[in-house]
């Protein structure tokens, strides 16, 4: 008989536990607004890893979650990397002059109401600098012609991101 409360009382304290590790581990983001439409909508819940940017590399097109301008926190996919040049011309995507395909844009472009959905630019006319700096990442909205993102506000450093959601779709 009395091993049966000690019993509840080990599942019990294994419930909290799990439940401090989650919430230790990972932060629950509720998505506001289209600039990640339609990837993620407005109003979708997500659980981002707050060690992935701590314990491994972000990789390109990977989702981080960071303070942006303001301190406000922010959800866009990450498409350049510390030490690349990037630059967009007619709706392409060039890293170091290679250019890179984004599959999860088909759906939009084939929509798109104007001539382009990611209209030309340089990585050098935003930031000034030719390359990408160590331990900062070009971050971009999925929905281009309604994301505030480092096209206006520049690259963000790794000690902004609060987490990382990796991109398993390509």
């Amino acid at each position: 008989m009395k091993k049966k409360p000690l019993l509840w009382l080990m599942i019990i304290t294994c419930i909290v536990l799990l439940f401090q590790v989650k919430n230790f581990m990972f932060v629950k983001y509720k998505v506001e607004g289209v600039s990640m439409d339609p990837t993620f909508t407005d109003g979708t819940e997500l659980l981002i890893n707050k060690f992935s940017p701590k314990l491994t590399k972000i990789s390109r097109f990977d989702y981080v979650l960071f303070h942006g301008p303001k301190n406000q926190i922010l959800i866009k996919r990450v498409i350049g990397l510390p030490g690349e040049s990037i630059k967009y011309v007619d709706d392409q995507l060039f890293v170091n002059g290679v250019k890179w395909k984004e599959p999860y844009l088909k759906e939009q472009k084939k929509h798109k109401m104007g001539n382009v959905l990611t209209g030309d630019f340089q990585l050098k006319a935003i930031t000034g600098q030719d390359k990408i700096k160590k331990n900062h990442y070009f971050v971009i909205g999925d929905n281009r012609i309604h994301s505030f993102d480092s096209r206006h506000f520049g690259t963000i450093s790794k000690e902004q991101v609060v987490g990382v959601k990796r991109n398993q779709d390509e």
